[in-house]
């Protein structure tokens, strides 16, 4: 019993370590779906279109304010119950449109007829607008020349709308793409991609902003060391990786490991004016007005205004990426006492059973030892006997 035991510690010692140590290190040079580095762009995305035009994610600021303007509109996607999308990035209708309500629990009815406010985020347009219909601003924007879309997809429902508008519009636009911050997302994108004959349309996976709690107690940094969320069998599928602009500042090293192994990067959370501070391959730009609602800059979501620091002692540390590494160690050694035991155990005599053996063999054992002895003592007495 002791014996299995001992063999069933080291087994799962072996497999947990060495599990440890395959997440922690097996990806740290993974490169993308495909060659994208020196290949693909720089081109500029305006994020939600031309957000001083009109309010965002409407057809007055991603067509007539971005495409018709010549710039490259960002566009957010929400999937609908009943197989339609629209033009929304929040969650809730209450920030754009002041109604309480989940945008997937509305019908495209409902939607379309919902108007938005003249007012967001303490910015006065001047005049309501509406909900945009996803298809027909898609085939809008490519009927413009050299104009291409940068799909934001935060749900697997998006996926099918966006590749049949992509297959039904016939865009021409070089640099479409499909960015997500959600790993599953980019799996099925690519598959949805590479069925439907869109297989040159790139994947960007970004990681969420700094301080959204995104990643728990890992935070960002973890996973730009190890690029699981990029590289890990289910994840993989991507060709960009994109990141706010604090996390560039502070981790261009980092960041140009990647660009090595082939993978094109983007930034995000940047003024027009900033894109020379920053050499990577994709820009996502905020062309918009001061909102008075946000102080620190960039547009709004269903979340209060906080600023987006890297620099905050969790995205920025490796601390749980050491300690995982020290608790494979530890599970490693455990293996190696344990083996260690079990050769002991399988392959080694006790020295005590040794001698035991060795005694048997000679006739040595103390029973037999005392028989003798009495026999001899029995000789000589009846001897004596004689003699008398």
């Amino acid at each position: 019993i002791c014996t299995i035991i001992i063999l069933l510690v080291a087994l799962v010692s072996l497999a947990l370590g060495a599990a440890l140590f395959g997440l922690l290190f097996a990806f740290q040079g993974a490169g993308p779906n495909k060659e994208c580095a020196g290949s693909f762009g720089p081109v500029t995305y305006v994020h939600r279109g031309n957000v001083n035009f009109a309010q965002e994610n409407t057809f007055d600021a991603v067509v007539d304010g971005a495409a018709l303007q010549g710039m490259n509109p960002e566009i957010d996607i929400t999937a609908l119950s009943d197989g339609s999308a629209v033009l929304f990035h929040d969650k809730s209708l209450k920030r754009i449109t002041g109604v309480d309500k989940l945008v997937e629990d509305a019908t495209l009815e409902e939607l379309l007829s919902t108007p938005i406010s003249a007012v967001i985020d303490g910015y006065d347009y001047g005049s309501t607008n509406n909900i945009t219909e996803f298809l027909p601003v898609v085939k809008a924007i490519c009927a413009v020349e050299d104009i291409s879309i940068n799909f934001d997809l935060k749900m697997t429902e998006a996926i099918d709308p966006v590749v049949d508008a992509l297959v039904a519009s016939d865009c021409t636009g070089e640099s479409n793409i499909i960015t997500t911050p959600r790993p599953n997302v980019v799996a099925a994108a690519r598959t949805a991609l590479d069925k439907a004959g869109k297989e040159d349309v790139r994947i960007g996976a970004y990681f969420a902003p700094p301080g959204s709690g995104e990643y728990y107690f890992l935070g960002i940094k973890f996973f730009l060391q190890t690029r699981l969320l990029h590289a890990l069998p289910g994840f993989s599928g991507s060709d960009i990786f994109e990141f706010h602009a604090s996390v560039y500042e502070h981790e261009k090293e980092l960041i140009q490991k990647w660009r090595d192994d082939g993978w094109c990067t983007g930034v995000y959370g940047i003024k027009p004016e900033d894109v020379g501070n920053y050499d990577v391959d994709v820009y996502i730009v905020d062309e918009g007005p001061s909102f008075p609602d946000l102080p620190y800059g960039g547009l709004g979501d269903d979340n209060e205004p906080e600023p987006f620091e890297y620099k905050n002692g969790q995205d920025d540390s490796l601390l749980f990426y050491y300690i995982f590494i020290a608790v494979a160690g530890v599970l490693m050694l455990i293996f190696l006492i344990c083996f260690v035991l079990l050769i002991r155990r399988c392959c080694c005599k006790p020295k005590d059973k040794e001698d035991k053996e060795g005694k048997e063999e000679k006739g040595e054992y103390e029973d037999g030892k005392s028989v003798e002895i009495d026999s001899v003592s029995a000789s000589d007495s009846e001897a004596s006997f004689m003699d008398m």
